[in-house]
């Protein structure tokens, strides 16, 4: 009877304890992805973005930077509690200092998932170029409908996608359209030109390799329902309670439907401690250690851009 009420207390403290979708940040506990290094502009800390998007992102913001001495940011989280997001995307800006130094050239794209709550924020020194209507404009049309699809990774991309092209007056190298074949948009096909149809055709077939090996490595077999004994248990959320670091490993809870009886349950679960990597194609876009750091160009803004809820 003591054994099986400690598992009780334990499985009703971690079920209270999986009951927030994620950490509410400050401005100032947002990981900044400068600390990985130069070449980090993504904050994804509760993993909201798969590691093909913050790759994407990544190189969209390395390429805006060496064209145009723009700074793109881009932060993911789960939550900022009650917090207004105008007032924290304005804080975090100018806490990190996004943007060249006097020039102040930088851009934050604030994603808040439990709000829906969306903000550009742009420089002083690139509002001229990035509007706040062409702000309003990318949210509401190439943001918002991938969002409200659940989307959230390619809303991203395609909005980060749209503010390279406003800030460079043109359209984005074929390279980068074909990183991710949710921004290589029909109006890049020409009709009458073979070669790119060509180049649009491969970029489909290594998407599509890579959507499957990807589903390969994700795949797993339905889980055992405790209550009909079949195995018909299908995840239906992944609560992360504590998230891994380099000293300690982390843990959460995932939740379980039977598609056969509708029996639900949930099984705690932990992961492996972070590990240092010099690569910037990972899924986390921060894990703070195991690079030489970065730090931001000291720009300023003077709350220009848009925002909004999806």
């Amino acid at each position: 009877m003591h054994s099986k009420m400690r598992k009780i207390v334990l499985f009703v403290a971690l079920l209270f304890g999986s009951l927030a979708y994620a950490a509410e940040y400050t401005p100032s506990t947002v990981p900044d992805p400068k600390k990985a290094g130069q070449e980090f502009y993504v904050s994804n800390p509760d993993n909201i973005l798969s590691a093909e998007d913050v790759s994407f992102l990544n190189r969209c913001a390395q390429d805006l930077e060496k064209q145009t001495k723009v700074e793109l940011c881009v932060v993911a989280i789960g939550s900022i509690g009650e917090a207004d997001a105008f007032d924290f995307s304005y804080e975090l800006f100018q806490r990190w200092g996004i943007g060249g130094k006097n020039k102040n050239t930088g851009v934050l794209i604030l994603f808040v998932l439990d709000s829906h709550d969306l903000q550009i924020r742009t420089g002083t020194g690139i509002e001229g170029v990035l509007t706040d209507a062409k702000c309003s404009k990318t949210m509401h049309e190439d943001m918002f409908p991938s969002f409200r699809a659940g989307n959230y990774g390619e809303g991203l991309c395609l909005g980060a996608l749209r503010i390279y092209e406003i800030c460079t007056d043109g359209e984005a190298p074929e390279e980068l359209l074909n990183m991710k074949s949710v921004t290589n948009r029909g109006k890049y096909a020409s009709s009458n030109d073979e070669e790119d149809k060509a180049l649009g055709m491969v970029g489909m077939v290594v998407g599509g390799m890579a959507v499957l090996f990807f589903l390969i490595a994700i795949w797993k077999p339905r889980a055992k329902c405790p209550n009909c004994k079949k195995r018909k248990g299908k995840m239906i959320k992944d609560e992360i309670i504590e998230r891994a670091t380099y000293s300690h490993g982390g843990n959460g809870i995932r939740y379980y439907k039977c598609k056969k009886c509708g029996h639900e349950w949930s099984k705690p679960y932990t992961t492996s401690k972070l590990t240092h990597s010099s690569s910037s194609g990972g899924g986390s876009s921060w894990s703070g250690g195991g690079h030489s750091g970065g730090s931001w160009g000291g720009g300023s803004t003077s709350g220009g851009g848009a925002g909004g809820r999806w």
